[in-house]
């Protein structure tokens, strides 16, 4: 983990959800399940592509039939971030097949068996930094120059070697 997957996600939802006439981003799925269950998680989705009107569902049928009925004609993206347990997509029912032609669900995760096991057509790893972009991005971070300051060269690669292409590590 620290491997960018929601800053990518973060990324590719302000470049895209334009192209969609429906969008909604869960920003962070398991804190949302951990305080207000699955329904919250849903309340978010109904919140962000219907509006406030349909937020007085108060179970989890009323919900999932919502979003199937209102959105089944409409192109949408939802980009879910943060899960940590394949029952949090389970309860959360938002399936691509309920949605218009051309909708896209991005579900962003550090476990891939989770993926796999929700039966995901593309699962994309975040490739970790190599030592030359890992140099780079951290002198830029700790620095603010794209090169290392010679005294703390000894430092700086020891760094870089514990945090292993790691952007949130650098």
């Amino acid at each position: 983990w620290g491997g960018g997957k929601t800053t990518l996600a973060t990324v590719l939802y302000n470049k895209i959800s334009h192209q969609f006439p429906v969008y909604c981003r869960i920003a962070d799925l398991s804190k949302i399940y951990r305080h207000d269950g699955p329904i919250g998680a849903q309340k978010q989705i109904l919140l962000q592509t219907l509006g406030e009107e349909y937020l007085q569902t108060c179970n989890l049928h009323n919900a999932s039939n919502l979003i199937q009925n209102r959105l089944c004609r409409e192109k949408a993206i939802i980009i879910i971030d943060n899960v940590d347990q394949i029952e949090q997509l389970e309860k959360l029912d938002v399936r691509r097949e309920w949605l218009g032609a051309g909708s896209r669900v991005v579900i962003i995760s550090r476990d891939e068996h989770i993926l796999k096991e929700y039966g995901v057509d593309v699962v994309y790893k975040v490739p970790l930094l190599n030592k030359s972009d890992s140099l780079q991005f951290f002198c830029r971070k700790a620095f603010k120059l794209d090169h290392i300051m010679s005294s703390y060269d000894k430092v700086a690669f020891d760094i870089l070697r514990y945090a292993n292409g790691l952007p949130l590590a650098l």
